[in-house]
C-alpha cells in the first residue's frame, strides 16, 4: 500500500468557533501562505450538520470569492467536489493534480482547499 500523500490542513472550525474568528484565522493563514507557506493547502470548516446551516463554510466559500478576485490566491475547491474530476469546480481548480487521492476517493464538504 503507498503512503499517503499530505497536504496541510488548518482547522477554522474548533468547538464553539464563530464566523469573525474563522475570517480572521483565514486571512492569516493566507498571508502565511504568500510569504512562503504551502502554496496548495485545505480549511477545515465543517458542513454544518449540526444546525444544517453551514454558516463558517458559505463565509470562507464567499471570502474565497473575494481574494480570488482581489489576486490574493489563485483559486479555491469545496471539497464535496474533489471526487468530481469532471466538474467545471474541479477542472477551474489551478492545482487539482495536488489534491492527494484520499480526497478524491472521499469527498469532503467540509473543507475547502486553497492555491496561492
Amino acid at each position: 500500500m503507498g503512503r499517503r500523500q499530505e497536504i496541510e490542513e488548518f482547522d477554522l472550525h474548533p468547538r464553539g468557533a464563530r464566523v469573525d474568528d474563522a475570517l480572521a484565522r483565514l486571512d492569516r493563514i493566507i498571508s502565511y501562505a504568500r510569504g512562503g507557506g504551502p502554496s496548495v493547502f485545505a480549511v477545515v470548516t465543517g458542513y454544518g450538520s449540526s444546525g444544517g446551516t453551514a454558516m463558517i463554510k458559505n463565509a470562507v466559500i464567499d471570502a474565497c470569492r473575494r481574494y480570488r478576485r482581489q489576486h490574493h490566491i489563485r483559486g479555491y475547491l469545496d471539497g464535496e467536489f474533489a471526487g468530481d474530476m469532471f466538474s467545471a469546480e474541479f477542472l477551474a481548480f489551478p492545482e487539482a493534480s495536488r489534491i492527494p487521492v484520499f480526497y478524491k476517493r472521499s469527498p469532503n464538504p467540509g473543507i475547502v482547499f486553497i492555491c496561492v
